[in-house]
């Protein structure tokens, strides 16, 4: 009779689990696509990404993407362009230990300064911070809260994205552009 407390039971879970190979979670940040998702499929193609989080502009990009691809997980979350949207105007998530916070930037006034928005990811615990709005892509830190925007992603001249690699706890991040 099985049962999961005998001692050959906890040796064979040992060992399946030592011969697992964990492997980086990959994240593609996208933003502002506005109705063009040409490059968001390029990118989603090229980066084979774990979940593809979407920074508004526009929501149902978001969603037909999520639909058009069923491998990566989709988070998102709506933008200033996105009338009486029906999810969360921010996002905390957590993958390996590391605490993202997700937002349009809006809300925020990034255009301007991003100290409210470090401050409102710290406020949350977030090592990372990610945002769009501008069309402009940043990668900085400020306060101990990484900083990313991964600029416009459609119809707007040059398109960008970002990949967030996690790996034990820890990250990192790179932006992309179409010109590259």
């Amino acid at each position: 009779m099985f049962h999961p407390a005998t001692p050959l039971t906890r040796f064979f879970l040992i060992i399946c689990a030592r011969r697992v190979k964990v492997n980086d979670m990959k994240l593609l940040i996208l933003s502002d696509t506005h109705r063009s998702l040409g490059f968001a499929c390029e990118a989603i193609e090229k980066e084979a990404p774990d979940a593809v989080i979407h920074l508004g502009d526009h929501l149902g990009d978001a969603e037909d993407l999520s639909f058009a691809y069923q491998d990566p997980d989709f988070y998102y979350v709506p933008g200033n362009c996105d009338y009486a949207p029906t999810v969360p105007q921010m996002l905390t998530l957590e993958f390996d230990g590391v605490r993202i916070f997700a937002t349009h930037g809006h809300l925020f006034g990034v255009k301007r300064e991003l100290t409210a928005l470090a401050d409102a990811a710290r406020e949350r615990g977030a090592q990372l911070a990610l945002f769009g709005h501008t069309h402009v892509q940043c990668l900085e830190t400020i306060g101990g809260v990484t900083l990313l925007n991964p600029g416009a992603a459609g119809r707007f001249g040059r398109s960008g994205y970002g990949v967030v690699t996690i790996s034990g706890g820890t990250f990192e991040c790179r932006l992309e552009t179409d010109t590259e």
